[in-house]
């Protein structure tokens, strides 16, 4: 520090004013000049070479603040990867969870419900049967399901098939927008607390 570098000059001075022995004296004599003439001009050197020696210490160090500034910039949040149905006709998805009230369950083992979306028609299976239906969407992830009609087979395994084939049906039709994100397929109820989770579906 600057503080150091007076105080190195400061010591430095009181040696060099102190060269008062015979020796010292011999040698100021050998080059014929007075010990004033030795001592300013080498004094006024060491004091310029201390001065500029502390004034470089006491430099920042503009890089490295840069690089630290730099490396404490927080992240941005990443952004929403929602994406419409129309870039995802012909896709199939699994029903995998199904929530009412507020609460959550998992469909009847044993059976798989599905949903694909076309450029102009909903089909896939509900359970039992095989369901086709019309449907539009809108701004906001707005969907609207219609003109659901299915298949009339009965099932009477695995146990609770047909009654949850018949509130899917009807759950379909209550659904009035969507939300895709992360490999799934979310269609939402008026309320937004009745749902029904799919999931996509790898060939």
């Amino acid at each position: 520090s600057l503080k150091e570098a007076l105080k190195r000059i400061a010591i430095l001075e009181d040696r060099i004013l102190g060269l008062t022995t015979e020796t010292e004296m011999r040698m100021v004599n050998s080059f014929s000049m007075k010990p004033e003439r030795f001592e300013k001009p080498y004094l006024f050197f060491l004091i310029f070479y201390l001065s500029f020696y502390g004034c470089q210490q006491m430099e920042p160090t503009v890089g490295s603040s840069a690089v630290q500034d730099s490396a404490t910039q927080t992240t941005p949040p990443l952004v929403d990867q929602q994406i419409s149905l129309n870039q995802v006709l012909n896709q199939e998805w699994i029903l995998e969870l199904i929530t009412e009230n507020g609460q959550r369950k998992e469909p009847v083992a044993g059976i798989e419900v599905t949903l694909r979306f076309s450029a102009e028609k909903l089909t896939g299976s509900a359970g039992c049967n095989r369901y086709f239906a019309s449907y539009q969407t809108g701004d906001d992830s707005q969907l609207s399901i219609t003109d659901i009609a299915s298949t009339e087979m009965w099932c009477l395994q695995p146990e609770g098939i047909m009654e949850q084939e018949t509130k899917f049906l009807q759950w379909l039709d209550k659904a009035n927008s969507y939300r895709i994100n992360d490999g799934q397929l979310t269609l939402y109820g008026n309320d937004r607390e009745q749902k029904l989770v799919f999931r996509k579906k790898h060939n």
